[in-house]
């Protein structure tokens, strides 16, 4: 039996040490410092009255995704006057800060300004004794995601699969649910996350629908005792616990690899892929793959374009859109091309609907949620209503 499961935003415990990317920095009020996992502070300069940080990409040619992760330690209460300057990107997410690195809140508008057209920000920040970070987005590292899994796993009738390895060395975990099918026809469905690390929202939004599919519910149970489902949701821990911008540990975008597959990341998953194209009584059905950008999109194929199962990309957002009322969200048809991403390489391969499942970076955290679940509902309802080929 299942029991219910709760959604766990972050699980990190304590801040780990790890060594930083720039030497901790200090003046009268305060000091800097980036010692702790998901961190990103390039360069620091203490000047008398306030810092300076320089936050700068792991590689280049990048995305500009510009990642800044810091840890203030106050000597005196006051206020504290701190500029960041990107290099080759201009200001993304708003910062936030935490005492624990748990409870997150934005940083007061009116204490945030942007100069030079969004290359270098102002922030003003009050410090009492309690030493507190600074960061582009709550911090979610693998930590807390094997903590996830592990939960998962163990109150529900889910298994987990280390499908490989990172370049450091870290294991890339799967959930898998598996039917006991009769007739020997096997239907999959694929979840990937956190390809780009500091795309927080999409795995915000990844943790809640799969905790959706895995419920103990008429409509989960019906599901998982037809669907083989894999879920990996943390594709690249590397960039994730070392701060980077987009890339893993070879600095390359790992979606941008479904294709040449050069990356142990995205080959762990290919070797998933290859078992279900050579079993002839295996169908793919569906991917989704959940990312963060400006604003709440599904990336997807055109509606014209036949897909198997067919239609089911209008149907599911159909049925969402008739429930999230009030909760904006677009569809943006694209092509398939050639350009090595999940999505245009399952659809290729497999004429699935291949679905990039964007979260905007600045969308309502419960909305996500709510969202989440809808959208997992509705995604289970629609692929059930399709018949067994």
């Amino acid at each position: 039996m299942l029991r219910p499961l709760r959604f766990f935003l972050v699980l990190v415990g304590a801040m780990v040490i790890t060594p930083a990317a720039a030497e901790p920095c200090e003046n009268d009020f305060a000091v800097l410092d980036a010692n702790f996992i998901g961190a990103r502070m390039s360069a620091c300069k203490a000047k008398k009255k306030k810092f300076i940080i320089e936050i700068s990409p792991e590689n280049e040619p990048i995305n500009p995704s510009p990642w800044y992760s810091f840890r203030v330690t106050p000597k005196q209460p006051g206020q504290l006057s701190v500029q960041i300057n990107y290099k080759g990107a201009k200001h993304r997410y708003r910062p936030k800060r935490s005492a624990d690195a748990q409870r997150w809140q934005l940083i007061d508008a009116d204490h945030v300004r942007e100069y030079r057209k969004g290359k270098r920000l102002s922030l003003d920040l009050n410090m009492d004794a309690e030493p507190f970070i600074v960061s582009a987005q709550e911090l979610l590292l693998s930590e807390a995601y094997n903590n996830w899994i592990a939960d998962i796993a163990e109150r529900t009738d889910l298994s987990t699969h280390k499908i490989g390895e990172s370049v450091e060395g870290r294991p890339l975990m799967a959930l898998k649910s598996t039917p006991d099918a009769e007739s020997g026809k096997k239907e999959y469905v694929l979840f990937v996350g956190r390809q780009h690390p500091p795309e927080v929202t999409g795995a915000l939004a990844m943790l809640p629908f799969l905790e959706t599919v895995f419920a103990d519910t008429d409509l989960a149970n019906a599901f998982r005792a037809r669907f083989n489902i894999i879920a990996v949701p943390l594709m690249n821990p590397d960039g994730v616990d070392n701060g980077h911008w987009r890339h893993n540990m070879n600095g390359v975008d790992l979606n941008r690899d479904w294709g040449p597959f050069t990356q142990p990341e995205t080959q762990s998953i290919k070797r998933m892929l290859d078992e279900i194209a050579e079993d002839d009584n295996s169908t793919f059905r569906l991917l989704f793959d959940f990312h963060s950008t400006q604003r709440n999109v599904f990336y997807t194929q055109f509606k014209d374009v036949e897909t198997n199962p067919p239609k089911f990309t209008a149907k599911w957002l159909e049925g969402a859109r008739e429930r999230l009322k009030g909760y904006e969200f677009e569809r943006a048809e694209r092509e398939t091309t050639d350009l090595a991403t999940s999505k245009n390489y399952v659809n290729r391969r497999f004429g699935a609907p291949a679905i990039t499942y964007e979260l905007g970076d600045q969308t309502d955290r419960a909305q996500i949620i709510t969202s989440a679940k809808v959208f997992a509902e509705e995604m289970m309802e629609t692929l059930l209503s399709y018949d067994e080929e």
